[in-house]
């Protein structure tokens, strides 16, 4: 038999370790003294405590080892806990991915012409368009994407069956939802010639904007978020009051792939900064 800190030094472990392992149930020792509580360990359980270690090394928890250690087929549990781990590395992957391209896409910006230098004014015309709606928990992209998906695709659909004249660019807005953290979700075609009247759509004037912030985004969907930021933290640094409904103006889109798609996000301002 082992004492602790052989059978530490074998399975490559503290001694502080193993007592934890013991202290929880995982692994418990083959025999403890009565007197003087020495823990002894026997041969047999350093393929238990190898296999604790194997599995904690790709990250996996004490839950995941306990369930190996008590199943009766160990091999086939480890494949299991380790397939469930591979799934989800890959999604914490992804998703790091995912912030990684946006800090990339961030530190560029942040290197090339301030942000102010990238805000342009301009005054909007009034346009009338056919639009869906769908209510999103919240702002951000993680509330409003899956909205957008789900009212998107019935519009162009509807759209397209009824051979109505509509054209690009799409237009979106987005507007809150009183006494509750909602947000109303709008996604448009802009109506070409004398609108019509259809119930899968409505159809909306968006009113003339004397006064509009305006600040291109080439890029996709997951960094949308992240230019509004941007643009925001500009038009308060301009010291300039918004009024109104921002909206994203699709300008350049699908066929393209989305790291191409070049959005336009407008912003009804109440009048022009002083240094304009």
């Amino acid at each position: 038999m082992y004492t602790i800190g052989e059978f530490a030094a074998y399975g490559r472990v503290s001694a502080r370790m193993l007592r934890h392992y013991d202290a929880i149930g995982l692994l418990t020792p083959a025999r403890v003294d009565a007197i003087t509580g020495y823990r002894r360990y026997e041969s047999s359980q350093l393929s238990d405590l190898t296999r604790i270690v194997d599995l904690r090394g790709f990250g996996c928890s004490l839950d995941d080892a306990a369930e190996v250690l008590s199943s009766g087929d160990r091999d086939a549990a480890t494949r299991a806990i380790l397939a469930r781990r591979r799934e989800d590395l890959a999604v914490s992957i992804a998703a790091d991915t995912a912030r990684l391209a946006l800090i990339d896409a961030r530190l560029s910006r942040l290197e090339g012409a301030r942000t102010m230098n990238r805000i342009t004014y301009t005054s909007l015309p009034a346009v009338t368009v056919y639009a869906a709606s769908g209510i999103a928990p919240g702002g951000g992209p993680d509330n409003v994407s899956p909205v957008v998906d789900r009212i998107l695709p019935p519009l162009l659909h509807s759209l397209q069956e009824s051979g109505v004249d509509f054209r690009e660019p799409g237009i979106f807005w987005y507007e809150p939802v009183e006494g509750s953290d909602d947000l109303r979700v709008r996604v448009s075609w802009i109506a070409a010639g004398d609108p019509v009247e259809h119930p899968a759509w409505e159809v909306v004037t968006l009113p003339e904007v004397v006064h509009a912030a305006v600040f291109d985004y080439r890029g996709d969907m997951r960094g949308i978020g992240d230019a509004w930021q941007e643009f925001m933290s500009g038009l308060a640094e301009a010291g300039v009051t918004m009024t109104g409904a921002g909206r994203e103006v699709y300008l350049e889109s699908e066929p393209l792939p989305q790291s191409h798609w070049l959005t336009q996000l407008q912003q009804p301002i109440l009048r022009l900064p002083s240094k304009h």
